[in-house]
């Protein structure tokens, strides 16, 4: 497996050679796809939250590579958020109170922590990281030269969840009270980038959750419902207008492609669902009818040729497998990753 992250290491010379922080951009050109980090989540408690690096040709997993790099660390306890941006992969680790930061060529971390903020989801702009937390519901705002937390805008009294940013607003999904995880919010907090400070709030669905970037003026927000009498469902915001529309289906979890949403709903105890969401709100179909061994956790669409990756969630008991299907439907491989593959981001040159 160290051969993995070797050849892995030549394909991120690039990306090392421009190690300024830059903006990442939604879709822009063509791309060169060499392999593909995945974040294990972990589950609660036993500190097994991982990050594998995939090689795509050879369709090989190293589920190591975060801990061989650190001298055997753990990466902690429930990693929630990953982004890559500059030369750095980013790393929220909720219950350890922890942002990792770690150097794509070397694979070594620094480890910073987080008090007992909680840290998040993260949205990255300007050389900054912005950062949810649950412990006070805030956003803070992380230089990422310095890695020091430069400022906090507080929200109010329902735990944020997902973060995105557009047209100089940080769009942030306020989810459920922490002292009763059956009362639901259904606002998403807009905040100036500027003044960082709470602009007004945007009502959406009950119990907003996962929140992305569609287009440079498109948000668009997983709303999970109360697993009752509110369904899932999925509202895109105009980043503008901050007007709505609502779509009709839900997202657990949703990846972009070419400027559409490819989103599954997995409601709880149900059985799980595929579309494609186009920034107008219009559905389609999804290509084809995943099989996955399991309940999905984790999607991404590889930039460079439209290629569908799923996990599924182990049940919660073992390691995810994770899937990768090309755009007809038919699988190309399958590999064990960690425990509850969460996300996927693919390595670019």
């Amino acid at each position: 497996m160290r051969n993995i992250t070797k050849i892995l290491t030549l394909a991120l010379a690039t990306c090392v050679l421009a190690a300024c922080e830059k903006e990442e951009h939604v879709n822009g050109g063509t791309v060169n796809v060499k392999g593909a980090y995945v974040l294990n989540e972990g589950n609660m408690g036993p500190n097994n939250a991982s990050i594998s690096v995939l090689d795509i040709d050879s369709a090989k997993i190293d589920n190591e590579w975060f801990k061989n790099a650190n001298n055997s660390r753990m990466l902690g306890d429930q990693a929630q958020d990953m982004v890559l941006y500059g030369s750095r992969l980013y790393v929220t680790v909720t219950e350890s109170n922890t942002l990792e930061a770690i150097d794509t060529a070397t694979g070594h971390s620094t480890q910073v922590s987080m008090g007992s903020l909680k840290p998040r989801s993260i949205a990255t702009h300007g050389g900054k990281l912005y950062i949810s937390c649950y412990n006070p519901p805030c956003v803070v705002r992380v230089d990422t030269t310095t890695l020091a937390i430069e400022d906090t805008c507080f929200l109010g009294s329902y735990r944020p969840e997902g973060i995105a940013i557009a047209q100089g607003k940080a769009f942030i999904a306020s989810s459920y009270l922490a002292s009763n995880i059956y009362s639901y919010d259904d606002k998403v907090y807009v905040v100036g980038l500027d003044s960082f400070k709470v602009a007004t709030t945007v009502t959406v669905v009950c119990n907003p959750t996962p929140v992305v970037q569609l287009d440079n003026n498109t948000i668009a927000v997983g709303c999970i419902g109360n697993y009752g009498s509110i369904a899932a469902n999925t509202v895109l915001i105009n980043a503008t207008t901050l007007g709505t529309t609502t779509v009709g289906i839900g997202s657990t979890k949703m990846a972009v492609y070419n400027g559409k949403l490819y989103s599954y709903s997995a409601p709880y105890g149900g059985t799980p669902s595929y579309a494609i969401i186009s920034a107008d709100g219009s559905v389609s179909d999804f290509p084809f009818q995943p099989s996955i061994g399991g309940n999905p956790y984790a999607i991404g669409v590889n930039p460079s040729n439209g290629d569908i990756y799923l996990a599924n969630d182990g049940n919660y008991r073992v390691p995810g497998d994770l899937y990768c299907f090309r755009p007809d439907g038919t699988q190309r491989f399958k590999v064990e990753a960690g425990r509850l593959p969460s996300k996927i981001i693919f390595i670019t040159d």
